[in-house]
């Protein structure tokens, strides 16, 4: 589902753990606001929207560890060009509850991680 990748954890054995929780933050956020794009480029019939959104969700997703949510989005992105809306819609659902699943993982993480003020 999620793991830390090797850049990360390295990141963070060197103490630097601050940055690795603000890359996690900044990921969640920015996955939310594009997956809110993707919704309605699906929802408007927008396959050239539809595949940029999952094309770069694919991407940072595969560089924070989320291998199972960057396939969904490469599913989405090659489904784009077929246009078939139903199938489109249905997969991203799929990618929508592997976040969720992925962001439970990575809060988990973050709450390990944060010291107590």
């Amino acid at each position: 589902m999620w793991h830390l990748p090797e850049a990360l954890r390295e990141i963070e054995e060197a103490g630097d753990v601050t940055i690795v929780l603000e890359l996690i933050d900044s990921f969640q956020n920015d996955t939310a606001g594009r997956f809110e794009r993707l919704h309605a480029a699906v929802a408007r019939l927008d396959a050239a929207m539809v595949k940029a959104e999952a094309h770069a969700m694919q991407g940072s997703a595969r560089q924070m560890g989320a291998e199972a949510l960057a396939d969904l989005c490469q599913a989405v992105e090659a489904s784009a060009a077929q246009r078939n809306w139903l199938e489109l819609e249905g997969q991203v659902e799929q990618a929508d509850l592997r976040f969720a699943e992925v962001r439970n993982a990575m809060a988990e993480y973050v709450r390990a991680r944060r010291r107590p003020s």
